[in-house]
């Protein structure tokens, strides 16, 4: 019943928010369904937290900090809005919080911890193989249309392809820690399956997101670049840069659509450092606009979800537009709070900290929607239950190790 109760009441909204349900159904079958799956998984959450609340164990301190986040977001951006006569629907904010509080308990669960970051594995990596389905469909599930021609980017489930990016990202960062084979075999399986999640990432001709797989790559495979081979990493590097102008030369002759050379283009510009030819697709526009309205009210902010409203897409800068500079420099504070202290878990999971939260803080530099997803905002809980184990571990434990707590 325990177990009933928990993949039932949490991991189905997980899921359903992974592989974005709600959205395919709207556009597919109807927006009142839609509609209700959204209230069900809610309600489900909530049932949870009351049905599993004798099976709460160790509460993370670190990922206390969001709950201090999410009271000065609310109190300046509700005060704000009185102010400056802003208005939207409070309560469809509070979908991201809800998953927030949910995961927060379940995961202070140990056992739940373990079966969460398997969930979550899964999910992103059955995403990322729906990205390439898609797309080879020509199906956008934003619009809800299967095309009549050759989408120049995958959009994945979420019908976005920055958003199809990161989901990638993570895929690859989740499934690399996730499935460890020790035979032969099962190794070359491994590899053919984040081979197939790198192509995923690659169809979405992201900027942002192909920049930070480089990052996150070379992070997560830390062991290998020691020594020797760190000597040679750095002999590669001028031939890396060789190809790169090598590719820049021959986009043309590549058979890409006038779209997916522009990308190829604009990531050999941001690789080589290149910044002034970078096209930001109009978000640096949408953030010069913000800016008035961050001069406009720089204390209070402007009213909760005024830049979603606005369509800033920079959440550094949302959350300021929204709430005020002291709900700002909390978040700031908050997420070097996360950062830093990754530096403090064993080495095995330390870059494995850092990756996930690499990816997030990249991302949000052009998104909006990073803290407002509920399967991105269950991340921030995961690696808080990651640092605060450690801790309780005194860093000689592994995270993942079979242990009932």
């Amino acid at each position: 019943m325990y177990k009933l109760i928990t993949y039932i009441c949490f991991y189905f909204p997980l899921v359903s928010s992974c592989l974005n349900l709600q959205i395919t159904v709207s556009k597919f079958v109807s927006p009142a369904l839609a509609q209700f799956i959204a209230y069900f998984n809610l309600a489900l959450i909530t049932l949870g937290l009351f049905l599993f609340r004798k099976n709460i164990k160790h509460l993370s301190p670190t990922n206390q900090l969001f709950f201090i986040f999410y009271l000065l977001y609310y109190s300046f951006g509700l005060l704000a809005m009185g102010t400056s006569g802003f208005k939207t629907s409070v309560i469809a904010t509070f979908v991201p919080v809800i998953y927030f509080i949910g995961f927060y308990f379940l995961l202070s669960n140990r056992e739940q911890f373990k079966i969460f970051f398997k969930v979550i594995s899964i999910c992103f990596v059955i995403s990322a193989f729906l990205t390439i389905i898609l797309i080879k469909l020509n199906i956008n599930v934003y619009t809800g249309e299967e095309h009549g021609w050759e989408l120049d980017r995958a959009g994945g489930v979420t019908g976005d392809a920055n958003a199809a990016a990161h989901t990638s990202i993570f895929a690859f960062i989740l499934f690399s820690q996730l499935y460890r084979p020790k035979k032969n075999i099962f190794r070359f399986l491994k590899i053919v399956i984040l081979l197939i999640i790198f192509y995923s990432l690659y169809l979405t001709f992201s900027t942002t997101g192909l920049f930070v797989f480089t990052i996150v790559f070379f992070l997560i495979n830390y062991k290998f670049f020691t020594g020797l081979r760190l000597t040679l990493l750095a002999a590669i590097i001028p031939l890396f840069y060789i190809g790169i102008f090598a590719l820049k030369s021959q986009t043309a002759s590549l058979g890409l659509s006038k779209a997916q050379t522009d990308k190829v283009n604009n990531i050999i510009n941001l690789l080589t450092f290149n910044f002034d030819e970078v096209d930001n697709s109009g978000r640096g526009d949408l953030v010069e606009k913000a800016l008035y309205y961050l001069y406009d009210h720089p204390i209070l902010g402007n009213g909760i979800d005024f830049s979603v409203d606005k369509l800033v897409h920079n959440t550094y800068v949302g959350v300021w537009v929204d709430s005020g500079i002291f709900t700002f420099l909390f978040f700031i504070f908050m997420l070097f709070c996360y950062f830093f202290r990754s530096f403090s878990l064993s080495p095995n999971i330390r870059f494995f900290s850092i990756s996930i939260l690499t990816v997030l803080y990249i991302f949000m530099i052009s998104l909006q929607s990073v803290i407002n997803q509920p399967y991105l905002i269950v991340l921030f809980v995961f690696v808080g239950y990651l640092i605060d184990y450690n801790k309780i571990d005194k860093g000689y434990t592994n995270i993942f190790a079979n242990k009932k707590g």
